[in-house]
């Protein structure tokens, strides 16, 4: 079987098919009307997702060089203790969420089922193929930034989808900067498996935390508090690549075989 190599332009034009298959796809599963991201993650398994995630990972599988877009397990092992920042907040977001109360068990099954559905879907997108693309052009340093900023504005066509357009504009600053510290966890543990597993539960978190509140007649405050502690996860991205200035490929070093 031919074997891809993952391209500036192939990743792009994927992007635009990936964008096709989600976005359409909630506009399709919603009948045309406007939905919440919490209620479309609490409502059914959204296929849109899953296609989506299934389009990512094929194209994953066809990649001739399917370990440099990270779908192997974290190389060394160890480097995988990385994630201990937004697993930290993750955690606690999860905990506040479960303070607050939460949904129904079917919902949250349906909640954790999209969530792992979406996280696996877009970093197969953004961090194993998208950011591949730009590295093939680009160092270290601009691929991380331009790539997160692409995962930012995507995020702003959120507000097509749920009608919250300022809502959309705040998601989209946040997981712009969010975007940093998971690709630069991705290109230290050269692997995307271990932010899927946190992607997923930082989701999980928000999502059951909004439909607990909305049952209640309120909102919920997580949402907020996530914006604040994206920053932090930035500047924790940007100091796992201080060393990485003009480099077009990370460097295999005593440091690096370390995780530290």
């Amino acid at each position: 079987m031919k074997r891809l190599h993952i391209t500036l332009p192939l990743s792009l034009a994927a992007l635009a098919v990936w964008l096709m298959l989600t976005l359409g796809g909630r506009w399709l599963e919603s009948g045309g009307q406007a939905q919440s991201l919490a209620d479309a993650a609490g409502g059914s398994i959204g296929w849109s997702w899953a296609v989506a995630a299934l389009f990512a990972a094929a194209l994953v599988f066809l990649a001739d060089d399917r370990r440099g877009a990270g779908v192997q397990a974290p190389q060394p092992l160890q480097s995988a203790r990385l994630v201990w920042l937004p697993l930290l907040y993750s955690l606690l977001m999860l905990f506040l969420a479960w303070a607050g109360g939460m949904p129904p068990r079917g919902v949250v099954l349906v909640v954790a089922c999209n969530t792992l559905l979406v996280a696996l879907s877009e970093e197969l997108m953004f961090r194993a193929l998208l950011l591949q693309g730009f590295l093939d052009r680009l160092t270290v340093w601009p691929a991380v930034l331009i790539s997160s900023a692409v995962f930012g504005i995507v995020h702003a066509a959120n507000g097509f989808a749920s009608g919250d357009i300022s809502g959309a504009l705040w998601q989209s600053l946040a997981a712009g900067l969010q975007g940093v510290g998971y690709a630069a966890i991705r290109l230290r543990t050269r692997s995307i498996w271990p932010m899927t597993v946190v992607h997923a539960l930082w989701d999980f978190s928000l999502m059951t935390s909004m439909l607990a509140a909305a049952a209640d007649g309120e909102g919920s405050i997580l949402p907020f508090a996530a914006l604040i502690a994206v920053l932090p996860l930035c500047l924790y991205g940007l100091y796992l690549l201080r060393r990485m200035h003009g480099q077009p490929a990370l460097p295999v070093s005593p440091r690096m075989r370390s995780g530290l």
